[in-house]
């Protein structure tokens, strides 16, 4: 993912609320290795339960505003898939986040998608993990980069889906 300015990452959010005009940035942001993510992704400090990603397609910022569920106990021994990176893990360490549709709309607005993602909003982790080759498995190197380039086209199919205009609407009448 190339390098974003604070501005462009502001900017590229595009189903905030009118009330919630403040994009409050990761604290290291400065500190990014863009090189090594296929998505920001970060939490408001100041709102635990909301988290923003953003994505980079065809040489521009995309981004969502989503919401974290919270977690059922009830689900304690059972491993849930990331949507993104595609790794299982326990039902703590992946959680169920929504986000709105961008509408002026109030009741468009009610109308939102979801995806599981890793809690930590780290599936970079889990990407670069190097697996146990066996003889006759790719190069380690080639698995990684299929993994990160698979998660990309995920990261970005969802924000678009998000943010698709061309969907039909149904009008009550």
């Amino acid at each position: 993912m190339r390098p974003m300015t604070r501005e462009e990452v502001r900017a590229a959010i595009v189903n905030l609320d009118p009330s919630e005009k403040r994009v409050r940035l990761p604290v290291r942001f400065d500190d990014v290795r863009w090189d090594r993510i296929d998505y920001l992704g970060w939490r408001d400090l100041r709102a635990p339960q909301r988290v923003y990603l953003v994505t980079e397609a065809d040489g521009q910022a995309l981004g969502v505003l989503l919401r974290q569920a919270p977690n059922e106990a009830v689900l304690g021994s059972r491993a849930v898939m990331c949507d993104l990176c595609r790794s299982s893990r326990r039902f703590n360490e992946v959680s169920l986040f929504t986000a709105r549709r961008p509408s002026r709309d109030k009741r468009e607005r009610l109308n939102t998608l979801g995806l599981h993602l890793c809690t930590d909003l780290d599936c970079a982790v889990n990407t670069h993990t190097k697996l146990i080759r066996h003889p006759f498995d790719p190069p380690a190197d080639d698995i990684i980069q299929a993994r990160r380039k698979a998660m990309r086209t995920r990261t970005i199919a969802f924000v678009r889906s998000l943010c698709d205009t061309e969907r039909t609407i149904r009008h009550r009448t």
